[in-house]
């Protein structure tokens, strides 16, 4: 049972991930801020983890761009031209870094973790988590990263 539960997970996850983020068509922008004309927005965050997550910074990156360091509870946004990129999946030894293709005029949300010991990252795809990071930078829960 527990073998087909697994192998039923794996099929589920495999399919959801297979379809092209641009076919999902995510609403990014509306109740919230816009890139500038003809550019992309890049939001980045780490969840609020407390006590646990603040020993240490995780980097994010896209390749060509530098490194964004945030620490629990914090997010850095900032703007590339439109195009096909790859962003650090996850860190530590042998980096991993994974295709995507960013449009102008939209927001891509990723959020950024620690897991094992190694920076990790994922886009997200999902319409409630990114309507959720949006209300949560708008009342400043989560902290812009060069605050403090």
């Amino acid at each position: 049972m527990r073998l087909l539960f697994i192998i039923f997970s794996a099929i589920l996850f495999t399919g959801c991930a297979s379809v092209p983020y641009e076919d999902l068509n995510l609403d990014t922008t509306s109740n919230f801020n816009l890139p500038t004309n003809g550019k992309v927005g890049i939001y980045v965050y780490q969840w609020k983890t407390g006590v646990l997550g603040a020993g240490s910074d995780v980097n994010f990156e896209i390749k060509g761009y530098p490194e964004l360091s945030l620490n629990t509870g914090e997010y850095g946004y900032f703007e590339i031209p439109p195009g096909d990129y790859e962003y650090k999946l996850s860190g530590g030894l042998f980096s991993q870094f994974i295709p995507v293709k960013l449009e102008a005029n939209k927001n891509y949300f990723f959020r950024a973790f620690i897991l094992n010991f190694a920076d990790n990252s994922v886009l997200i795809r999902d319409q409630a988590e990114i309507d959720e990071t949006k209300a949560n930078i708008l009342i400043d829960r989560y902290e812009f990263h060069s605050v403090d």
